[in-house]
């Protein structure tokens, strides 16, 4: 497994409304549950978080079953709000914390912070937050939102989940579960992804077979990204490698009529130009053409197939924070010259 939901928002009884001393109910900032503007995440429901002016420090608690997170590298987050936070001078105006029943959110030891932010109003994008430098101990049980600066937002939130990235593997998983349900003949194909030293399936199925994969030299890889914002400062990363993996997807049939039902059907699916979604990321993908007979953009086999082609980034290794400067001061010692 590389990810693991660790909260839904989904149900927003399920958290606390308390004021700056941590006890006090709050009536200056609230969550409600939503299901119209939702972001990434099965269920198709979120939360709305409606803070006033005088939210600040004011927070949202939520006490969680135990969650390991050990083995798990990040966590991620969608968010959209109703303006900008940590860009262009944009402040900060909600903090995520995490704690344990051995080291809770207000322990002092406990360090662990992101401040949330947003890239464009009216926008979903997915929060990325580096889990090298948590600093709980035991599970994760507990998790606090609180509100910083004093102009009020809407902020809507959707799954919360711990992620080890794992490229390739990711690809074949977001590939599979488009392609799932499928039916031909009032039942549900079986969609398999297999190494090409693996047997193919019986029909009816469809056959994914992962054949290449190359670095794609073309996308851009030295763009800074900031990231793990904290009051300390951000983290400046590179996107990470970027590679390329195509996929043969041909439809396994007994007769014509199922052949040509399954290749509409993948085409319904996936667009020539596309994306797979995995864990809150985008993959952009799109069909591609390879030389050679019996092809539909793709790959050679004895039947039709489809060819998609699967961009992904391999996560650079986390680096330190670069510390805010406010100012910066210079001396200088004078020298008596004779």
């Amino acid at each position: 497994m590389t990810a693991r939901t660790v909260e839904p928002m989904g149900d927003a009884g399920l958290w606390a409304a308390v004021g700056p001393d941590g006890a006090t109910p709050s009536t200056e900032v609230a969550m409600a549950d939503e299901t119209v503007i939702v972001g990434y995440g099965p269920d198709g429901r979120g939360a709305r978080i409606s803070a006033t002016p005088l939210a600040d420090g004011h927070r949202l608690r939520r006490a969680l079953a135990p969650v390991d997170l050990s083995g798990f590298t990040e966590l991620r987050l969608s968010l959209r709000a109703d303006r900008p936070a940590g860009y262009g001078g944009a402040p900060f105006f909600l903090e995520l914390r995490a704690g344990s029943a051995a080291t809770p959110v207000e322990d002092p030891a406990n360090t662990w912070h992101r401040l949330l932010p947003v890239k464009a109003a009216g926008r979903w994008d997915t929060v990325r937050l580096g889990l090298d430098d948590l600093t709980l101990t035991g599970p994760l049980t507990e998790l606090q939102l609180r509100c910083l600066g004093g102009t009020g937002f809407t902020a809507y939130l959707d799954d919360l989940i711990a992620v080890t990235p794992r490229p390739f593997a990711d690809a074949d998983r977001a590939l599979a579960a488009r392609l799932a349900g499928i039916e031909v003949g009032g039942g549900a194909v079986p969609v398999t992804v297999r190494a090409a030293g693996e047997p193919a399936p019986a029909a009816p199925a469809l056959d994914v077979l992962q054949f290449d994969v190359r670095p794609a030299y073309d996308r851009v890889v030295d763009a800074v990204v900031p990231r793990d914002f904290t009051a300390l400062g951000a983290r400046r990363t590179v996107p990470g490698d970027p590679y390329d993996i195509d996929y043969a997807v041909t439809p396994v049939a007994a007769t014509r009529a199922d052949q040509t039902a399954l290749l509409e059907a993948v085409l319904d699916r996936l667009a020539p130009l596309d994306e797979l979604a995995v864990d809150g990321e985008r993959l952009p993908t799109r069909l591609v053409w390879i030389p050679g007979p019996n092809r539909i953009g793709g790959f050679l086999t004895d039947v039709p197939a489809l060819t998609y082609r699967v961009s992904v980034r391999r996560t650079p290794p986390p680096v330190p924070p670069v510390r805010q400067v406010d100012g910066l001061v210079v001396t200088a010692d004078l020298l008596e010259i004779a």
